[in-house]
């Protein structure tokens, strides 16, 4: 009987190290995304700029989204993973630009919108990836943990950026200050630029996985034919949106939800540092017990539950005089809010599987943040609103449409069934593998 080759997968210790400066990179350009939101009012009030302006530096990178998706997947038809993260790095240094606001002889608006542009279209070369990036360098059983990890790079980049604005820039914001934010953003997306050229690469020496052994090339107009053919993805597609829409537009304008209500920027900022750290915790949690269970619908369901409660709770709760059962509504909305991030990638790479995890997660990302960009000034527009409306109304028209929303992606997404195919592919090849090697014992 002829030698049949058996082939050996494996999980190299560098993956770690990798796993680092991927999430490295990712936070470095999170944590610009959201840098004005926080501090809008003394944003507005040093530039000379309105609330809406401000607001743009934000949303900028909600509806350039889909335009860096599109340009990081065309540029991976031909590239590999490192070269295209190198790319997205390198836009990632556009940062820079937004120092020259503070030039008296410029105006100052052109500069901090052109240094926003840039890593909004590097966003997608990131966040596009986390599936990828986990394929790749993890085995089957650690996998979930490093697409919640590398997802979770984002939202804590958004915690920190949320946070330290306020801490930095005061009530009477000077130059000085904006220096300071800005050129520290700066120093370190500079400093994770540097380690994804030096240390990054593509895919180990072997593939951890049977899932892993051959790459599934890029066809555009096949791809999302597919993907568009798929009801259990398209189902999973408009839950997702509508929940991803919703988290950016609240994370984006949680000082005004709350201002009115006598709570300040400080409170805000600290708010929006609570709502994430509550969602990494329980995103790690989330992720363990998926690489344990691999029961995607059902953790998917669980979060469902707990976040449409959590949403009732924080309108409810959103009165003046009560801080602490606010930051409590806001921890329990990010607790379960933001599992849903990695848990729904990978029930979108199962659902879609063998097609690659850019065109499923990244068209999931793209909706999501597109419909997020018109929910920030749609919302926006109704918090002007609820000024005709007395502080003791818990249903303002702002609160309303958040409520509804809130029902209407629980709802789309707890009648997704979506089938594992990843899995039953990768269980039919130790399956295979198994016989070969009981055929070459006999």
């Amino acid at each position: 009987m002829d030698a049949i080759e058996v082939t050996h997968y494996r999980a190299y210790r560098i993956r770690w190290i990798q796993l680092i400066v991927f999430v490295l990179a990712t936070f470095s350009n999170a944590i610009t995304s959201i840098t004005f939101a926080p501090i809008e009012s003394e944003t507005s009030k040093f530039y000379k700029i309105t609330s809406a302006e401000v607001n743009s530096l934000a949303i900028v990178f909600l509806f350039l989204y889909p335009f860096g998706t599109i340009l990081s997947i065309w540029l991976s038809r031909g590239l590999s993973m490192r070269s295209t993260i190198i790319i997205g790095s390198i836009l990632n240094l556009g940062v820079f630009i937004r120092l020259l606001s503070l030039s008296t002889r410029l105006n100052p608006y052109i500069s901090l919108i052109i240094g926003q542009i840039f890593p909004a279209i590097a966003a997608p070369f990131f966040l596009n990836s986390t599936a990828l990036f986990a394929s790749r360098w993890f085995s089957p059983s650690q996998r979930d943990i490093a697409t919640s990890i590398c997802s979770m790079a984002n939202p804590l980049g958004l915690a920190i950026g949320s946070l330290v604005p306020s801490l930095i820039i005061t009530t009477n914001p000077s130059a000085r200050e904006f220096f300071i934010l800005l050129m520290s953003e700066s120093i370190l997306v500079l400093f994770a630029t540097l380690l994804i050229i030096i240390i990054f690469r593509s895919e180990p020496p072997t593939p951890p996985s049977s899932s892993e052994e051959h790459h599934q090339a890029i066809n555009f107009k096949e791809d999302f034919i597919n993907l568009m053919k798929n009801r259990q993805y398209l189902i999973l597609l408009f839950g997702f949106s509508i929940g991803l829409a919703l988290f950016n537009a609240i994370t984006t304008l949680l000082e005004q939800l709350i201002e009115p209500q006598g709570y300040s920027s400080e409170n805000a900022g600290i708010f929006g540092a609570i709502i994430i750290v509550a969602g990494l915790l329980n995103a790690f949690l989330a992720g363990f017990i998926m690489d344990k269970t691999h029961s995607y619908r059902l953790i998917l369901k669980v979060l469902l539950i707990g976040a449409c409660g959590s949403g009732i709770f924080f309108i409810l709760i959103l009165q003046p005089n009560k801080l602490y059962p606010l930051a409590a509504s806001i921890g329990l909305m990010g607790f379960f809010l933001l599992p849903l991030l990695p848990v729904s990638f990978e029930c979108a790479l199962e659902s879609t599987y063998p097609i690659r995890p850019e065109w499923s997660t990244g068209l999931l990302m793209c909706f999501g943040n597109i419909i997020g960009g018109v929910f920030i000034f749609f919302i926006g527009y109704l918090i002007k609103l609820d000024s005709q409306y007395k502080h003791q109304h818990i249903f303002r028209p702002s609160t309303i449409f958040i409520l509804c929303s809130f029902i209407v992606s629980s709802l789309t997404l707890f009648i997704y069934k979506g089938p594992y195919l990843r899995l039953e592919a990768e269980k039919q090849s130790i399956q295979k593998s198994s016989i070969n090697n009981a055929s070459n014992i006999i």
